[in-house]
Parts: C-alpha cells; structure tokens; sequence
C-alpha cells in the first residue's frame, strides 16, 4: 500500500479500497501500485477506468522500453531500418513555354523569343547554360503570325516564322551568346491585331497570345516635330518649351528621351562622333487605352546643359563641337505598362514580386511597343551658349568649339 492512503472515513465520502491488478513482470517495474481508493459504488465508474487504464499504460510503457526486451528491440529495428529520410521535392516534370515578344510596325525586323522553363536535380545556374535546357529542338515548335482585321473580324494573311541564332545573346545567367529567336520580316499594318499561335509539334499544345499595333502620336506642340530642318525649341527657364501630344488609341504608358549628339577631335585630328548623351523623361500614363487625352512634357536648354556638363569632363588637347539632337517617344499598351509596374523592385518589407503574363497556355509577354525618333537641328540660342559667342564658361573649360 502506498502511503499517505485515506483509511476509514474522510468527512461524509466513504472511500472504499479498490485492488488493482498484478502485472506479470513485477520484478522489472520501479514501483508497484497494489490498490487505489475511490468513493464507494463507484468501481464502474469513469474514475476507475481511468485510473486503472493510467496504471495499464505505465506499465505497457515501462515494459516497451525496457532494454532488455528482445521485442522492443527488434521491433525498433525493422522500423529503423524501413524509414527513408530523405524527401523528393522534385515535381515531375512540366512542359512550360515561355514567350516574348514586342510588335512595333516600324521595326524591320520582328523578332519573337520562344524558349522553355526546365527543371532538374542538378545545379540550375549549370543547367541554364545548356542549350537543350531552354530551348526547343528547331522542328518541334511551329509558330505562325495571324494579321487580323478587327474591323472585318476576318485573318488577312498567316506569316510563318523562321528561326534564327545570328543575334547574339549578352553576358548572363543563361547561355550566351548563342541563342535561338523566331522572326519575320513581313511588314505589319498599323491597324491591324497580330496573333502569336505557337504549336508543339510533339505534343500538339497551342500557346496563343494577341496584340494591337500602335499608332503614330501626332503631336500638337511642336507642330514642326517631324521636320528634320527646323530646329528644336528648347525654351529657357522661367519659360520652358513643351512637347504637347493625345494618347492613341490602345497606347497607355508613353516616355520621352532627349538625345545630344556631339563629335570630338584631338589635336589636328580627325572628327570622331561620340556616343550621344541621353536625357531620359518619367514616364506618364494615360487614364485608359481608349485615346484621346492631352499629354505634355516640358523642357528647357538648363536640361540639356546640366546633362552635358554632368556627363563630360575637360581633356587636353581635346576639342569638342555640338551637333544636333534627336526626341524619341517610346509608347506602350497596357499589358506592357502592367509588366513594367509589376517588374519594379519592391520598396516594402514584403520583397516577393508578382509575375505577370499575357499568354494563354504558356507564360511571357506578347505585347506591342512602338517607337518615334525625330532628328532635330538644336536652335539658334542655345547653340550660341554651348559654343558661339556667348558661349558659358563651363562649355568653353569642356573645350567646345564652333570650329
């Protein structure tokens, strides 16, 4: 009996001495626990069986985990050595077609990259420089341009797209310089909608995505824009000139680039053209691709002449002549502009970013972009500051000349 046990009566409850059953392995348990006492009649009761279930499962415990229980023991072997501790986090694998293109009419050449996502045990960063990692075998995708009239609803004419892997690829984490693009040289309508139908010829899956094509922006301020001999105006603060234009029609983000075009020379040497400094606008968006709504930038020479003298640096013996500028507008359609915002990084704690795609059946971007470039002799007055006789002093330490 263990001490401390009720005897006789404890207040008003009669307890009443419950003798509980003898394990058969006595002589292996740290301690034996003979009898309990619980309040009278209640042997049936959920008390009992609780305690006696308790008082059970010790002892089943304490016998399974004695170590000299062969049982146990080579129980725990054949369960060691079934387990398996390694985890296959490897999907099987899936056929994912990765498409990219931009349209614009005014590129001579359309090219379309068409590619495939892959997947593997080994090392990804090795496994994106294998060829037959990213890419399809040349006979297994057929992929077709359709020239849609929307106002008819009718395909006009089907172009078939060849394949190419003349265009080097820069430096990255995929194979470079080799790679492999679709392409067309067909000249495209500016009215017209443009589907991609991509075929595996393997599987017999479709990958589709649709386009329209960007209009012309007409411009409103400089009405002169796309004479190539009337000068660019670019104002002077207080008074900055603008560039005033309407959105088009399915045309949503819109962005200006202002180009300066010098050459330099040294000693008695030849002229050499330099690379073109580049004044880069924030883009602006429209309120909806339905077209129509007024859209301006401003500019002025301090623009330009911050530009220049952040750039360049003075050189001996090095003289330098200003020679024209050129505005180029880049215009997007909303699937692009979508694309463009969801590829920003992100500025919050959360640094996850959305992917985004416009191609059914597969993954990428199949969208229209177009872009406008005006070459434009630079004005009077401000050509005169850079280089002519009223020139500033930070033109004439960078050595620039009329001469």
């Amino acid at each position: 009996m263990l001490k401390g046990s009720p005897q006789g009566n404890l207040g008003k409850v009669n307890y009443k001495k419950i003798k509980l059953p003898k394990p058969a392995f006595k002589k292996h348990l740290l301690f034996q626990v003979d009898c309990i006492y619980l309040p009278s009649g209640c042997k049936n009761s959920l008390y009992y069986n609780l305690i006696l279930s308790a008082y059970r499962n010790y002892f089943i415990y304490y016998l399974m985990n004695f170590k000299k229980n062969l049982a146990f023991i080579a129980f725990s072997i054949i369960i060691c050595s079934s387990c398996k501790n390694t985890i296959d986090i490897q999907a099987p694998y899936k056929d994912i077609t990765v498409v990219y293109g931009l349209m614009d009419q005014n590129d001579p050449i359309h090219y379309i990259r068409i590619n495939k996502a892959f997947e593997g045990s080994g090392n990804a960063y090795t496994m994106a420089k294998q060829y037959d990692s990213i890419y399809y075998p040349v006979t297994a995708i057929n992929a077709v341009l359709q020239d849609s009239d929307p106002v008819n609803d009718v395909v006009v004419k089907t172009i078939p797209l060849d394949t190419t892997t003349t265009v080097p690829l820069g430096p990255g984490t995929f194979l470079y310089p080799k790679q492999l693009l679709y392409y067309t040289k067909a000249t495209l309508n500016p009215n017209d909608y443009y589907n991609l139908i991509v075929t595996n010829a393997k599987t017999g899956k479709k990958i589709h995505g649709s386009t329209a094509m960007l209009q012309d922006i007409a411009f409103t301020q400089p009405t002169n824009m796309a004479n190539r001999n009337q000068a660019f105006d670019l104002g002077s603060d207080p008074y900055p000139s603008s560039v005033e234009w309407n959105s088009t029609t399915s045309a949503v983000i819109y962005q200006m680039v202002l180009q300066f075009y010098y050459h330099s020379r040294v000693g008695n040497g030849p002229a050499v053209p330099q690379t073109p400094l580049q004044l880069v606008f924030a883009t602006q968006t429209a309120p909806s691709n339905l077209g129509g709504y007024q859209m301006l930038y401003s500019i002025s020479c301090q623009q330009l002449f911050e530009l220049i003298t952040s750039s360049l640096q003075p050189a001996v013996n090095v003289t330098r002549h200003a020679d024209s500028l050129s505005i180029t507008f880049t215009t997007g359609t909303d699937d692009f502009n979508t694309y463009i915002q969801l590829s920003q990084p992100s500025t919050g704690i959360n640094q996850s970013v959305p992917s985004y795609s416009d191609v059914v059946n597969g993954v990428g971007l199949y969208t229209a972009r177009h872009v406008q470039t005006y070459y434009k002799p630079i004005d009077n007055s401000t050509i005169d500051s850079i280089q002519g006789t009223s020139q500033e002093p930070q033109f004439a330490r960078l050595g620039f000349s009329s001469q």
